[in-house]
């Protein structure tokens, strides 16, 4: 059997070198979290010291809706299938709204998925980083859900982009090529990026550099056992708050009943994504409810995540529509990209504000259908963030015929920029 172990008491060196003494194969230390992985018999178990807790180590998977839809056949020419939500046509105005034209550059987001194939034409040059973590023979995406995140992401190819196409995408494979993984392969990602960080800032690097990741993606999770030490929340913590990684994570398909928001979405230090129906304002039925094991409110945020178009494992020029929380997900990661984009072209590149930032004055500008809750809820969390105004411009409404309109349509997004920009002190104002 696989454990990790941990200990309140004991340094992380100590807990390997009593996992030694009990004749544990296979350790891996991570000493960034304190954590030892091995392997024991049920006998070595009983001999460790009671200081040490151990934990099996459990599966993770990916966060999309059991039933995957129907590849689609599309010519790049054309408008996509109406029932495809299109990330292009939906943020594509907003881009163009400003001169140079946003694109989230300098957001550099690490996935950490079944892999991404990096030579699909929307991912060309959008993959700079590759790490393998599972016993998979290729980083590439073979399952059909990390290249997915990416596009949503960083896509770029004609009608068919991401929200920030100018973005850039850390492959860090840590599931199998069926969808599922370990928590030690996952938190051995983590890890991996977290020293990516470490190296990054030894170098002088600005948080803006490409070789510079700032978000961790995880459209992944676990059933949460309730347990604030558990192994991967340990990390995630740890990610954010000694390194500045902001985690994002999908609340899980497991809805609607309450109480299945997934780990580590269920931690107070990750952002939980929810989602709801691509056309309209509803809750999918299938986005995880709050609250958690612990009694916390959760989703923290919902995005669009129902019949999404997105790049294919299947080939190069391959497109399949998705539905799960996994693609509500990345839609966060990308617009916290072009927010931050447009803060450094006026406020200079010390300028930076997360989705921690956002969520301290969320019900401000989060907005929720009339009959649910006004203050943060378990089906809607705080609501959808205020750029669904814009949204509401390009899907209903039709295309902005001009600039002016446009601006006003991406307003919300701007008021972000405004209010992070209150909340950092005015850095590098």
């Amino acid at each position: 059997m696989r454990y990790v172990l941990t200990s309140q008491v004991l340094s992380v060196t100590q807990v390997e070198q009593e996992a030694q003494k009990v004749g544990a194969t296979e350790i891996n230390v991570i000493p960034r979290f304190g954590q030892v992985y091995c392997s024991l018999q049920p006998n070595q178990v009983s001999r460790l010291p009671k200081a040490i807790k151990v934990r099996d180590v459990g599966v993770v998977r990916s966060s999309q809706q059991i039933v995957v839809e129907e590849p689609l056949t599309i010519q790049l020419a054309s408008a996509p299938p109406a029932e495809a939500l299109n990330m292009y046509n939906v943020f594509e105005q907003l881009r163009q709204s400003f001169q140079p034209p946003l694109t989230g550059q300098g957001l550099t987001v690490a996935v950490l998925d079944s892999g991404v194939r990096k030579t699909h034409e929307t991912l060309e040059n959008a993959v700079i980083y590759e790490a393998n973590f599972s016993s998979s023979s290729t980083p590439s995406d073979v399952f059909g859900h990390g290249i997915g995140i990416a596009f949503l992401i960083a896509g770029l190819f004609s009608l068919y982009s991401g929200v920030a196409p100018g973005a850039r995408i850390m492959n860090i494979k840590v599931l199998e090529d069926n969808g599922e993984g370990t928590e030690e392969a996952l938190v051995l990602g983590i890890d991996h990026v977290c020293g990516l960080v470490a190296g990054a800032k030894a170098r002088g690097l600005l948080p803006s550099d490409e070789d510079y990741p700032n978000t961790l993606n995880l459209s992944i999770g676990a059933p949460d056992d309730g347990d604030d030490n558990n192994a991967v929340r340990v990390a995630c913590r740890t990610a954010w708050r000694d390194y500045g990684l902001q985690v994002i994570a999908a609340v899980g398909n497991d809805g609607p009943k309450p109480s299945t928001v997934e780990m580590p979405a269920c931690d107070p230090d990750v952002i939980g994504v929810g989602g709801i129906e691509s056309n309209n304002f509803i809750v999918a039925s299938f986005s995880s409810r709050g609250p958690t094991r612990e009694g916390a409110i959760k989703p923290d945020i919902v995005c669009w995540s129902s019949s999404i178009l997105v790049a294919s494992h299947r080939g190069n020029s391959e497109y399949d529509m998705k539905s799960g929380t996994s693609f509500a997900t990345p839609v966060l990661a990308g617009v916290d990209g072009l927010m931050w984009e447009l803060g450094r072209r006026v406020y200079g590149q010390s300028w930076r504000a997360t989705w921690h930032d956002v969520l301290a004055y969320a019900p401000y500008y989060c907005v929720k259908p009339q009959n649910a809750p006004v203050d943060k809820d378990n089906d809607y969390g705080y609501g959808l963030p205020a750029i669904n105004v814009m949204v509401n411009q390009v899907m209903g409404a039709g295309p902005a015929t001009g600039v002016s309109t446009v601006v006003e349509a991406a307003a919300p997004l701007m008021m972000l920029v405004v209010l992070g920009t209150m909340l950092k002190g005015g850095l590098g104002a």
